[in-house]
């Protein structure tokens, strides 16, 4: 079983995470995308990469019932998972637009700012990051990304409070850059992927904005 569909339309992939009816996360699904990743790093598509997930949610975050039955040894490599997974998003050099199509909890909202660009569908869904809410705290990368790109107010309320957000209020919290049609949302990311990525200094640029968070990203990884 692949977690992850893809498909080239004009330069530009498609990335769908597909794992059940609310799209949660386990270190099978992580571990997957940590290797896809490694390799779009090496080769990056030409127009970038949209990410999103299949059905009604982007993604519910980790699977709260098998989380809560792992192991000590079976944490170790769910967190382990968690970072590489997230580095491995964070650390992409091409154009990264995320196109959240639905429910995007926990980890949904940490891919979420990992991207360079980030459409949400309209809709009545919630965005938000609950960890304290479901007793699982960020993980040493979650917790990077989460220091750079979220303004310290909102981190604040988000992180401690768990509370979710409608996709327009999240355009007000710095998580989403604008809400569009559920029916344009993939052609509407592709078209800003595309747009991001003909810039002759983009990747130059994205590499320069990003130094700070990937080095600390990588120091994480090799601690």
């Amino acid at each position: 079983m692949t977690y992850f569909l893809t498909e080239n339309r004009d330069d530009t992939l498609i990335i769908t995470l597909t794992n059940g009816e609310r799209n949660t996360l386990n270190a099978d699904l992580l571990e997957e995308g940590a290797t896809l990743l490694k390799g779009l790093a090496n080769s990056p598509p030409k127009h970038g990469i949209v990410l999103t997930g299949a059905g009604e949610h982007f993604t519910c975050g980790m699977d709260t019932k098998v989380a809560a039955a792992l192991d000590e040894q079976g944490q170790e490599r769910a967190i382990a998972a968690v970072n590489r997974f997230c580095a491995g998003l964070h650390r992409l050099p091409c154009a990264l637009v995320a196109a959240v199509n639905g429910n995007a909890i926990g980890a949904g909202g940490i891919m979420m700012l990992c991207a360079d660009w980030i459409y949400a569908a309209s809709g009545h869904y919630k965005i938000g990051l609950p960890e304290a809410k479901a007793g699982l705290p960020f993980p040493p990368v979650p917790q990077a990304v989460l220091d750079h790109w979220l303004e310290p107010g909102w981190r604040r309320r988000l992180a401690l409070s768990s509370m979710l957000l409608k996709p327009n209020e999240a355009i007000g919290a710095g998580m989403v850059e604008a809400t569009v049609m559920p029916n344009s949302l993939i052609e509407q990311s592709v078209a800003k992927a595309k747009e991001l990525s003909v810039q002759p200094g983009f990747t130059a640029c994205k590499q320069q904005l990003r130094a700070k968070a990937n080095a600390e990203i990588d120091a994480i990884l090799q601690s």
